[in-house]
């Protein structure tokens, strides 16, 4: 019998087709059932349950449920309860137990003895710790100015508290310098904010009812790996799945139409798209002309660029970018999920800006199961931060960091951030994040660090990277040790995160520790009294209206509350979107006044790169695996056997370089050099390398104390101040 692809993918059986995930699927056979069960295993699963969401840095936002037998962890599954997250987490929030009880934590306070990198450390108590960081602080703000202090943070703990409250509030009363975290989405929030004013788009539950899914940029098994199943329902439904990535991923591979163009070509390729629409009139007139702004310089600007210009530049055929514009613009109900890793380029911005005219000309916003999902964060957003995050405490103006510029921002002569001269810093505090595993151009990065008049303070729960330079090292708690909330920025929710055991040793969690610092500083602001709950009810007090009723004795009792929140681009009723214009800006005067072409522009990362690596053969890529969140789970021992050092290369360029499968390369470039072994995939197509972003130097078995960041830009995107990883060059050789 002849089977399809289409019936291959149809039903719950689309989920392993498409991502080996039928675990993640809500109603999945029981353990506890099957024959032969180990019963040692079973018992784990039983004892009181805690609720707690999962706070890495992932779209999913899993709301899981933990077993806690004598106040130890024993085992973690899925909340069923939430058709979102199903009964299974994903590979990495399978191992929370073993990474809650890893080898390797911190559980008591330490010294540095050596010198900076050394690994060589005193234990010492936390009187002695609090009495060293007080007055090196003091001596600090004393000699240089509160400014001198920089806290350094990102999404190692994504609770509302966690993340945010805990130091913020802190570093508000202190004065110190301003950490702008934008490193991540800032290129899109700018580039489909040009087009629609929002990053906000429609609920992702929405999907099952478009007849076209459009995946761009984006590695949902990956970043959003339980949304998977709304994908496969979609299809179900007889919708059409569309791609668009230089690297292949698992979806890509399952799309009816996949487009592999060079690596910052897709503004090209949505103009080609839009060529498309025109020339056989299935743009949106009425919408263009009611909604938006600009509709007539945008086509005109859209008929300016050839074709022969777009196939030469993407290096994708007329016919293959045709046959994906016929499905995508013959649909009624498109939603395009915008990545994560595209606008991490020089033109990051320029690019979504296409995407979004794209989906505009095509009447797409605005409408039931339709839109672009990039970053929905009103769940998060709509809190009330200015109180949650004590910015009252803050007084006067102090100079901005952006986190992605500590090569330039950290040095003990003229330091820079964003191309602007700042102040020194000279006591660095690192929690939630490790900057020389996430930092771009860490080599640099490392040699700041090593400063003799820079004090770095490091609070972690484990020896990452970043902590090995550390002068004061401090036990964290892990987030399963403390209460929290969190809102997502994919679905529309906001969850529980009830502490599921007592913090392990000697750790602190986050609002533990920065509340005692700000009472050894002698501050007396009520707001270092409060407890967690007392935040968590900042947070959503006379917060935005879609959060009302939602109360933390709710979130108690419910778990997980779907919040109402209203169209985000309400331009088709007479309201307004977020724009200038209040109208979707086809034409936008900020980009006119950023440089950059007002309709759509196509410039390209080579054109802005040093020519030392502009010359350079191969375009490197360094987006996620499934088996990690950025830096996190390299403790792990067993996420430790999943490769996070590969590079990916093309057969055709791996023959020509006498590379066979498995051996050890060399990439380098002005920047520094890194090891990897060597993967021969068409996942990328000839010129282009992948390699897997943020992992560790210290645990790289080809190249130790090397790895991806030793190679990547500093440079910032085109507008927002994000980051342009992905806009690196580098030579490739066996090592």
């Amino acid at each position: 019998m002849r089977v399809s692809r289409r019936d291959l993918l149809k039903g719950a059986g689309a989920t392993v087709a498409v991502g080996g995930l039928s675990g993640l699927m809500i109603g999945s056979a029981s353990a506890m059932h099957s024959v032969g069960a180990n019963p040692v295993l079973l018992d784990k699963r039983s004892g009181t349950v805690k609720y707690h969401s999962c706070l890495r840095n992932c779209a999913d936002r899993c709301l899981m449920k933990f077993r806690v037998q004598d106040g130890r962890m024993t085992f973690v599954s899925g909340a069923e309860e939430q058709f979102k997250t199903g009964s299974c987490p994903c590979v990495k929030g399978q191992t929370y137990v073993e990474y809650t009880y890893a080898p390797d934590r911190i559980l008591h306070p330490m010294v540095r003895v050596g010198e900076k990198g050394s690994g060589k450390w005193k234990r010492i108590t936390w009187d002695e710790a609090w009495d060293i960081l007080v007055k090196k602080t003091n001596e600090v703000v004393e000699k240089y100015g509160s400014e001198a202090v920089l806290p350094y943070s990102y999404s190692g703990n994504y609770g509302a508290i966690g993340m945010r409250a805990a130091g913020d509030r802190f570093f508000n009363r202190l004065g110190s310098s301003v950490l702008d975290r934008l490193v991540c989405t800032e290129g899109g929030v700018a580039g489909y904010g040009s087009v629609q004013g929002t990053t906000d788009g429609p609920d992702p539950e929405t999907i099952p009812g478009c007849d076209c899914y459009v995946s761009w940029g984006f590695n949902e098994t990956v970043s959003n790996v339980h949304g998977i199943k709304y994908i496969n329902m979609a299809r179900d439904n007889g919708a059409k799945v569309l791609a668009v990535n230089p690297n292949r991923t698992p979806i890509c591979s399952q799309a009816d139409v996949y487009l592999q163009p060079r690596p910052s070509t897709d503004a090209y390729v949505a103009v080609g798209v839009m060529k498309y629409m025109l020339e056989h009139g299935l743009e949106d007139k009425e919408f263009m002309e009611k909604c938006c702004i600009g509709a007539d310089k945008a086509v005109a600007r859209i008929n300016s660029i050839s074709w022969d210009e777009i196939v030469k530049t993407t290096d994708l055929k007329r016919e293959e970018i045709e046959e994906w514009a016929k499905v995508y613009c013959t649909a009624k109900k498109v939603i395009i999920r915008g990545g994560y890793g595209m606008q991490r380029n020089f033109n990051g911005a320029r690019m979504t800006r296409a995407i979004g005219i794209m989906q505009a000309m095509h009447g797409m916003f605005d409408k039931p199961n339709a839109g672009i999902i990039y970053d929905n964060v009103r769940p998060i957003t709509g809190m009330n931060l200015d109180k949650g995050r004590g910015n009252f405490l803050r007084k006067g103006e102090q100079q901005h960091v952006n986190m992605t510029d500590l090569d330039t921002a950290l040095l003990g002569e003229n330091p820079t951030t964003e191309g602007r001269k700042i102040k020194p810093i000279h006591e660095l505090v690192i929690y939630n994040g490790n900057p020389v595993a996430v930092s771009p151009n860490v080599n640099q990065v490392i040699r700041n660090l090593k400063r003799d008049d820079l004090f770095v303070v490091g609070f972690d729960m484990i020896m990452t990277d970043s902590m090995q330079y550390c002068d004061l090292l401090l036990p964290a708690s892990t987030q399963f040790e403390t209460d929290d909330i969190i809102g997502d920025y994919q679905c529309w929710f906001v969850q529980i995160c009830e502490k599921v055991i007592e913090p392990l040793g000697e750790s602190k969690p986050n609002l533990t520790f920065f509340e005692e610092w700000a009472h050894r500083m002698g501050y007396t602001d009520p707001a270092f009294d409060e407890t967690a709950f007392d935040i968590m009810r900042d947070f959503l007090t006379d917060a935005a209206p879609w959060y009302k009723g939602v109360t933390v004795e709710r979130l108690q009792k419910e778990k997980f509350i779907k919040l109402p929140l209203p169209e985000s681009v309400p331009v088709r009723h007479g309201q307004k979107c977020g724009t200038p214009s209040g109208k979707i800006e086809l034409y936008s005067e900020s980009m006119k006044k950023a440089g950059f072409d007002p309709v759509v522009d196509l410039g390209l990362p080579e054109s802005e790169m040093p020519p030392e690596e502009k010359k350079l053969p191969f375009r490197m890529l360094s987006p996620g695996i499934p088996q990690r969140v950025n830096s996190s789970f390299y403790n792990v021992k067993y996420i430790r056997a999943f490769n996070a050092y590969e590079c990916e290369i093309n057969p055709a360029d791996a023959k020509k370089l006498g590379i066979a499968a498995g051996d050890r390369v060399k990439l380098s470039n002005q920047r520094g050099t890194a090891y990897f072994i060597a993967r021969l995939t068409t996942r990328v197509r000839p010129g282009v390398v992948r390699t897997t972003k943020c992992n560790w130097r210290s645990t790289n078995p080809f190249g130790h104390n090397t790895n991806t960041n030793s190679l990547t830009t500093g440079k910032l995107s085109d507008l927002g101040g994000g980051s342009a990883y992905h806009s690196t060059r580098v030579a490739v050789a066996k090592a």
